[in-house]
């Protein structure tokens, strides 16, 4: 009986040549598949309350046909500048196009002996929750830069 003593990487490398070509179909796969998100677009705007910023009020946007407990909500906290930018997967990516009743939500911090807790919803109800709001905003499929919203109380 021969045997070759002779040391070949081929004869380690050989049978690992189908696993590589499943990982690589793996991989190409597994980046193009979807990944079930709608389709968002840049929503950018500004806000001001009786001539002052709200920093830190929360904007949210709802969908003017409510979809259930899976609709999406967009959202954005208003910077120092009076600006937002909505987020719904990732910061600052928009919303989804269409028709949506947004709400604002500012209650500025009350120092209350050492602690510090939120106070009363700055807003007017008009445009405080969902059912009232006065604002309406439509999405296109493009980036969005919508008008200021001046809210006077």
């Amino acid at each position: 009986m021969r045997r070759d003593l002779k040391f070949s990487p081929w004869r380690i490398v050989k049978p690992l040549v189908p696993f590589c070509g499943v990982g690589l179909a793996m991989l190409v796969t597994g980046c193009s598949q979807d990944d079930g998100h709608v389709p968002v677009f840049p929503v950018k705007g500004k806000v001001s309350v009786a001539g002052e910023v709200p920093e830190g009020a929360l904007i949210v946007f709802y969908p003017a046909k409510a979809g259930g407990e899976t609709e999406l909500r967009p959202s954005a906290k208003v910077k120092p500048d009076g600006s937002f930018s909505l987020t719904t997967y990732d910061a600052d990516d928009g919303a989804p196009s269409g028709e949506y009743t947004a709400t604002i939500q500012w209650n500025k911090i009350i120092k209350s002996g050492k602690d510090y807790k939120a106070g009363p919803d700055l807003i007017p109800k008009s445009y405080a929750n969902r059912e009232n709001s006065l604002w309406k905003v439509k999405v296109a499929e493009a980036p969005n830069e919508l008008e200021p919203l001046t809210i006077t109380k």
